[in-house]
């Protein structure tokens, strides 16, 4: 299933003349320049393809007849390579090792084509058996500077003709039969495409791109021993032309430009649709949506007008909104893919996949950020909370290298399919609230999002509910009134009732809260005594009584549910401490 739905991309992508996406027998290489012909062979003009400005010329990627792998020794590419194959010189001069690769150059010319009747190979083939290789700088440098072209990869056009001279069909047919009969590979039916006697690949493609994989790529196809052998076949049967179609899909999505990949812990996610869609360049960014207000000074218009549609597509559809009711272009009904990729050794593990609707998927990830929604601490805090600043909030010292990849799995999972949230999310967040006595925003955030997945909880508020009356939330509240009166009646203490009581007090709150709110009347008494802050004092002691009045006793022990809704308890009455301050201000 994952390899005919990327064999479907290739196909898909190589029928849209923008995606750079390479047909079988070939590949996309940096192309610096064109030689251009005239019929008779003669070098009328080089045309400098790089693009860019001023001294920032980068080459132009181009689909060429596919690149050999040169580790030594001579090795010529078919029909364009190096001025040293092209020339028989570079930097260096006309030595006797390019004039070898001039040679290799010319017969592996002639041994693909032979006497090919076109005007094009025939244009090519006389250049070369004209072509001086002691005067390459002098000739070159009437058309372009000799240290600009000597390194560059170069290929050839015929004057007057559009188009490049590899692109030719009758070469490309040439080519591709080279391929087929240079190699003796078994024949057999694709478990693909369904052909029968096809040639089969021997070896696939490394897949290169995945994060903490090999620089040299790895394998999610490959046998290497006997005991994964089965019905008398030691390859898999994937014949030659699907091998390259999948793999080089799959190199593309995971390549340093694409926007339909993210890395989330050790696995690489990729995503596509089975046809041309807006949302595969927008998918990205729901894993990380952007910031709430764009830098018009360094970001461009296309760059804001990305980041609106997402936001506003995140709002739409999390406020139960039809996507589409947003962004009338989005066609929710396109079948969408998501494979994540994680690396193990020389081959790759297929961590995730799913195939679903589009529409399926939004719904599925406007749930996670509805069930995520709370009062944020700041405003300055984001909306939508990305996938890795949740994480994060999970691991210790706050780094990304102590993230959990099982954990960091099962919430992209969770988000992605509907599917309960890890267990260990919730004792994993309770722990880093302890360690560091701390209820961020992004910590609320998840313990609210799992008690409403993962728990048979109704509801839990976005923001401070007074009216509600569930035990571990009021003791959470009555907790958050607790540290305030400490605050206002000894600032700049060096150790809060948070710093020594919070992981007890909603753990274990029926051992600690008579010690708490006998030092809260101390507080409150001390409070009394300053005229101008009596009022504090009488807001704090029934705002204090308003709560407990709403319960009859302190129990001994919480389970780990009723903990993290004490958290949310206490989180919402701190932030609405903070909003009333301000609005008072």
């Amino acid at each position: 299933m994952i390899l005919h739905a990327l064999n479907n991309y290739h196909k898909r992508m190589l029928d849209d003349p923008g995606a750079e996406m390479p047909a079988f027998g070939t590949s996309v290489e940096n192309i610096s320049f064109a030689l251009v012909l005239g019929e008779d062979g003669s070098l009328r003009d080089i045309e400098d393809l790089r693009e860019g400005g001023g001294k920032k010329l980068k080459p132009r990627r181009l689909p060429v007849p596919a690149a050999v792998t040169r580790t030594s020794g001579v090795k010529a590419n078919f029909i364009w390579d190096k001025a040293a194959y092209v020339f028989g010189a570079d930097a260096d001069g006309s030595t006797a090792k390019n004039r070898e690769r001039f040679n290799a150059f010319c017969e592996l010319l002639t041994a693909v084509c032979g006497d090919l009747d076109d005007l094009g190979y025939q244009a090519v083939r006389r250049y070369l058996k004209f072509w001086d290789a002691g005067r390459s700088e002098e000739t070159v440098a009437r058309f372009q500077p000799w240290e600009d072209v000597c390194n560059a990869n170069l290929v050839f056009r015929l004057d007057g003709v559009p188009g490049f001279i590899h692109d030719r069909p009758a070469i490309q047919k040439c080519w591709i039969e080279y391929g087929q009969s240079a190699s003796d590979v078994p024949l057999g039916q694709c478990l693909i495409s369904g052909e029968d006697d096809v040639p089969l690949a021997r070896i696939h493609t490394p897949i290169k791109g995945v994060r903490g994989g090999q620089t040299s790529g790895g394998y999610i196809v490959s046998y290497n021993a006997s005991a994964f052998v089965s019905y008398k076949q030691d390859k898999a049967s994937v014949a030659e032309t699907s091998a390259f179609a999948y793999t080089t899909a799959l190199n593309a999505l995971l390549g340093s430009d694409s926007r339909q990949k993210v890395a989330i812990a050790d696995t690489t996610y990729i995503f596509w649709a089975e046809r041309k869609n807006i949302a595969e360049e927008l998918f990205a960014d729901f894993f990380d949506p952007p910031e709430e207000e764009a830098d018009t000074e360094q970001t461009s218009r296309d760059d804001q007008q990305t980041a609106a549609n997402i936001r506003g597509l995140l709002k739409a559809v999390r406020d139960g909104r039809r996507p589409v009711d947003f962004l009338p272009e989005l066609d929710e009904n396109v079948r969408f893919y998501i494979l994540g990729l994680a690396p193990n050794a020389a081959r790759l593990s297929i961590r995730f996949w799913a195939t679903d609707s589009l529409n399926n998927l939004l719904t599925r990830v406007s749930q996670h950020y509805e069930q995520l929604n709370i009062v944020r601490q700041y405003d300055s805090e984001p909306e939508f909370p990305p996938l890795w600043r949740l994480l994060v909030q999970t691991a210790t010292l706050g780094k990304g290298e102590n993230i959990s990849p099982v954990l960091a799995g099962g919430l992209t999972r969770a988000m992605l399919t509907g599917n309960p949230y890890p267990q260990s999310l919730l004792p994993v967040v309770l722990d880093r609230i302890r360690a560091e006595q701390d209820v961020t925003y992004f910590r609320a955030a998840l313990l609210k999002a799992f008690l409403l997945r993962n728990t048979k909880m109704e509801e839990v508020p976005v923001s401070l509910d007074a009216e509600r009356t569930d035990l571990p939330y009021l003791l959470g509240r009555l907790f958050a009134v607790i540290e305030k009166a400490q605050e206002e009646a000894v600032p700049g203490s060096n150790a809060t009732v948070k710093d020594r009581y919070l992981a007890a007090a909603s753990a274990t709150p029926g051992l600690v809260f008579h010690l708490l709110l006998k030092n809260q009347t101390n507080h409150i008494a001390k409070l009394r005594k300053d005229t101008e802050r009596k009022g504090r004092a009488v807001y704090l002691e029934r705002l204090t009584q308003d709560i407990i009045d709403k319960f009859d006793n302190y129990p001994k022990t919480q389970s780990p549910e009723q903990q993290g809704l004490f958290m949310i308890g206490y989180y919402h009455q701190r932030k609405d401490f903070y909003t009333k301050k301000a609005q008072e201000v």
